[in-house]
């Protein structure tokens, strides 16, 4: 029983020397691959680009804006968001942030524009590990909750590679990414 007290101890010291004395970067583009998954069609799966960007105007207010590009077969989507945000220091190595965006979906033979608000925490869990959590509200033809979770890799501090999850409503969203952070 001690022993392992004295492991748990250890493993928390460890890694709470390896925390960064940062908060994530609020400054940044990442692109990548991305897929689509409609709930109850496992033989149609669109896949594609994304490319996405962050800049804070200060220490509080950030713009934001991601373009995804699916397609399979004859059929492609686009997803564009365009908005902001404010972030919110909950301590040294993690953000809270509240985001509020356009958005605009354009598919063979449907276009609609909408908005989305979120809100979600960022951390920097070790001077190299970046991960988030968000939940929020969908709104294009039809309000949905959406929930997204993702983490980052820093190989250096300006290069990341990452990977993240979103959910909204029967489609999820899955994204691999390079990120570099200015």
């Amino acid at each position: 029983m001690r022993k392992s007290i004295s492991l748990l101890a250890g493993a928390i010291a460890i890694t709470a020397s390896g925390i960064a004395a940062a908060s994530p970067n609020w400054q940044y583009v990442e692109g990548g691959y991305t897929q689509m998954d409609f709930d109850g069609n496992e033989s149609f799966e669109p896949d594609g680009l994304a490319i996405e960007g962050k800049y804070a105007l200060n220490q509080n207010i950030y713009l934001n804006g991601e373009y995804r590009f699916f397609e399979e077969g004859n059929f492609d989507f686009d997803m564009l968001t365009v908005g902001g945000g404010y972030r919110l220091p909950v301590n040294s190595t993690t953000d809270a942030y509240f985001g509020a965006n356009l958005e605009r979906v354009d598919t063979d033979g449907y276009d609609d524009t909408g908005y989305s608000v979120s809100a979600g925490l960022r951390s920097m869990i070790t001077e190299q590990v970046e991960l988030m959590g968000e939940i929020g509200y969908y709104d294009v033809d039809e309000g949905d909750a959406t929930f997204k979770f993702g983490g980052n890799y820093y190989i250096t501090p300006q290069w990341a590679v990452g990977a993240s999850y979103e959910v909204i409503d029967e489609i999820d969203i899955m994204q691999v990414t390079a990120r570099y952070a200015f």
